[in-house]
């Protein structure tokens, strides 16, 4: 019975990895898109055993998101969007 509940849980836990790494996706680019500059993004690791992470790139600067970093930055600011603002602001001049 254990093992089941922890497979369910396990299962619930990709599902809402996967929703939630999808949300990110469409947020960056929208974000980047009104600032009207060259960038990249390319998203690595679908592999649900290695942590997905973003290589994004604006102009001349670049930098990775990681799902540990976007967690740091969730664990102050619980809104998705505005936590994604605060590391775009961190991490590339067109934000400040």
């Amino acid at each position: 019975m254990d093992d089941c509940n922890e497979g369910n849980a396990r299962e619930n836990s990709e599902i809402e990895n996967d929703q939630w790494i999808s949300e990110v996706d469409p947020i960056l680019h929208m974000m980047i898109d009104k600032l009207g500059v060259a960038y990249g993004i390319v998203r690595e690791s679908n592999n649900h055993e290695e942590p997905t992470c973003w290589n994004i790139r604006i102009e001349d600067s670049k930098t990775i998101l990681s799902s540990t970093i976007l967690l740091e930055y969730m664990s102050r600011n619980k809104n998705l969007k505005e936590a994604l603002s605060l590391f775009m602001c961190d991490r590339f001049p067109h934000f400040a």
